[in-house]
């Protein structure tokens, strides 16, 4: 049913939490796999797991994604070693762990290079690889696009959940996946038929968080846990297989309920 072996899928953040689920759940499924990153692979060890197992199918390409130039080399790696792409998943982004300034911080101290450079990472490289990668996926049968957003895109912070943490809620964090789920849609009318596009919106998911947190988390959700990244899994093949080929346009929820009190 999921028509999945031997495509070919481009992962933009697939060296992060997320991003490593996604590569491993697309190998299993025989899916040849480039990793977009800025990171170095060589020091994350759970990478090298993955590796290990699915080496002939895993191909790394470090880039900002933020500089057009970069892209521009990407899409000549691209067309000179793949022809064509499948499936593309863009699961970069910042998150609440990044330490620059002003980013993990109360309202009244976020910043203004926070704020710019979240909606970089987050927004406007994902709109540019697109336009860029819209081509090569036209090449594809039945090409998909799938956006990794938030519940927060569509959801205020519920401030219980975080109080006597150090965690906090930047808005740039929220603004920024609330563009990924609108352009989700813009993008599933102006790429259609050819590329169907759909959202993924993960709750929160546990990463060794302060034990407050996960207990105030956990009670606001109707499942009574924080989601872990093999949660998404199922959405992942769903969307990226010919099991979705009439879906576009769509944002799907993975939340524990929590979106729906």
């Amino acid at each position: 049913m999921l028509g999945l072996k031997k495509k070919k899928a481009v992962i933009t953040g697939g060296l992060g939490h997320i991003g490593l689920e996604i590569v491993q759940t697309l190998c299993k499924q025989e899916v040849k796999v480039l990793i977009l990153d800025n990171q170095d692979h060589t020091k994350i060890s759970k990478f090298s797991k993955i590796y290990r197992l699915y080496k002939n199918q895993i191909d790394i390409y470090k880039i900002d994604l933020v500089k057009s130039s970069e892209i521009k080399n990407l899409l000549k790696y691209i067309n000179l070693k793949y022809k064509n792409i499948d499936i593309l998943i863009n699961a970069i982004g910042m998150v609440g762990t990044n330490s620059i300034s002003g980013w993990n911080t109360d309202f009244k101290n976020q910043s203004k290079e926070a704020w710019n450079q979240a909606l970089d990472v987050n927004l406007t490289s994902v709109f540019f690889l697109i336009q860029s990668m819209t081509a090569v996926l036209k090449k594809s049968k039945n090409a998909s696009i799938i956006n990794i957003s938030s519940i927060y895109a569509d959801h205020a912070p519920d401030y219980d959940i975080y109080s006597g943490t150090n965690i906090n809620n930047p808005a740039a964090y929220s603004v920024s996946k609330a563009g990924i789920n609108y352009l989700t849609k813009w993008l599933a009318v102006n790429l259609a038929p050819k590329i169907r596009v759909n959202t993924i919106s993960p709750g929160g998911i546990y990463r060794n968080h302060d034990k407050k947190f996960v207990n105030q988390y956990t009670n606001r959700t109707l499942l009574k846990r924080m989601g872990k990244e093999s949660d998404i899994s199922g959405a992942i093949l769903y969307f990226a297989s010919d099991m979705s080929e009439y879906v576009t346009g769509q944002n799907l929820i993975i939340d524990g309920g929590w979106t729906i009190k």
